[in-house]
């Protein structure tokens, strides 16, 4: 029997060939089942992270609503030396009125998240359009170790040239045909600054000085030092904080007083309200765990920062003069600054 050779085939040959194809489509359809889970995985986390940050927003938009509840009411102004502050409309029996805006103010549960909210006094804020030449010479002095010289005279004569309301220039200040001749020309303001962050604009104010960047606070002789002038513009809450500001309002070294902790937490009534208070507006996810809830890690949270200034006459009543809708924790931090940490 004839039999033709191209028609023969190997035993397994075919079957072999057939299993290189299914393992090469199985290889194939892997990856890219991978592929496709990853990016599932991606986008649900992204889904995730939108859904968690809507959630933080209303928190935070919640807490605030809250505080502006408090600020209606009005009332006595009680702090504690960690700058919290309270409104409170009575005054025999503060203490459990404070007790009570306290389960308000630590954190309500709503739903996955919490919100929370704080108002910050700072006694030792340092307002920049309330200092004088010498105020600002011992400011820089704290702030930023600048020894007296020709290098701080001249920054001390910009800054009151920039803010007073005279064409004049000081011995070693600048005025507007001098801003006009700089490399980045721009007009003097001769008026009060509008915020804190103005003073970058005068002729000679550096960030680093300003922010106090590779110059860290430091306490020493009882004072705090270093830190940048943004830090006592907005005021720290410490002893030492306090210290400093005394120093360059008045020029005096503090005395040698023990300090008192538990005094430092004790509230006490702020007889004069202060022209600024910052609000301090939370909502925040907590991991879902068995721990404590003091000490449940944040999974993400958003603030809302304001800054509140007193308005006029007999009875007013704090309004926003800034608002921050999602401020960063490196500004949140220096709002709520007290000292130089153990581990600094």
């Amino acid at each position: 029997m004839n039999t033709d050779q191209h028609s023969l085939v190997r035993p397994g040959s075919r079957s072999g060939s057939a299993l290189i194809l299914v393992l090469a489509v199985t290889v194939v359809l892997a990856f890219l089942v991978a592929n496709f889970s990853a990016e599932i995985k991606n986008e649900l986390k992204a889904a995730g992270a939108h859904y968690e940050e809507a959630i933080n927003t209303q928190l935070a938009r919640s807490a605030f609503e809250l505080a502006r509840l408090e600020l209606a009411r009005g009332g006595s102004l009680y702090a504690n030396g960690h700058g919290d502050a309270f409104l409170i409309a009575g005054t025999e029996d503060y203490e459990t009125e404070i007790e009570e805006l306290l389960l308000y103010r630590e954190g309500i549960a709503l739903g996955r998240g919490l919100l929370s909210y704080r108002l910050i006094h700072s006694p030792s804020a340092l307002d920049p359009n309330e200092l004088g030449q010498n105020d600002w010479h011992r400011l820089l002095e704290v702030a930023c170790d600048m020894e007296e010289g020709d290098e701080r005279s001249a920054l001390v004569d910009c800054i009151i040239d920039w803010t007073d309301e005279d064409d004049i220039a000081r011995a070693s200040g600048m005025e507007e045909d001098d801003y006009q001749e700089l490399d980045t020309p721009r007009h003097v303001k001769n008026g009060v600054l509008d915020s804190f962050e103005e003073l970058l604009m005068v002729h000679g104010m550096t960030r680093e000085l300003f922010f106090g960047t590779g110059n860290p606070a430091r306490v020493e002789d009882g004072m705090l030092w270093g830190g940048g002038i943004l830090r006592y513009l907005i005021g720290d809450h410490s002893p030492e904080g306090r210290a400093s500001a005394q120093y360059v309002l008045s020029g005096a070294v503090p005395a040698d007083d023990d300090y008192d902790e538990d005094e430092e937490l004790e509230y006490s009534k702020v007889e004069t309200l202060p022209e600024q208070l910052y609000l301090l507006a939370s909502g925040r996810i907590e991991a879902e765990d068995d721990t404590e809830e003091a000490d449940r890690e944040v999974v993400s949270e958003r603030i809302v920062l304001v800054r509140l200034r007193l308005g006029e006459g007999q009875d007013a009543a704090y309004e926003i003069d800034d608002m921050m809708g999602n401020a960063p924790r490196e500004t949140v931090e220096r709002v709520l600054a007290y000292g130089v940490p153990e581990d600094d």
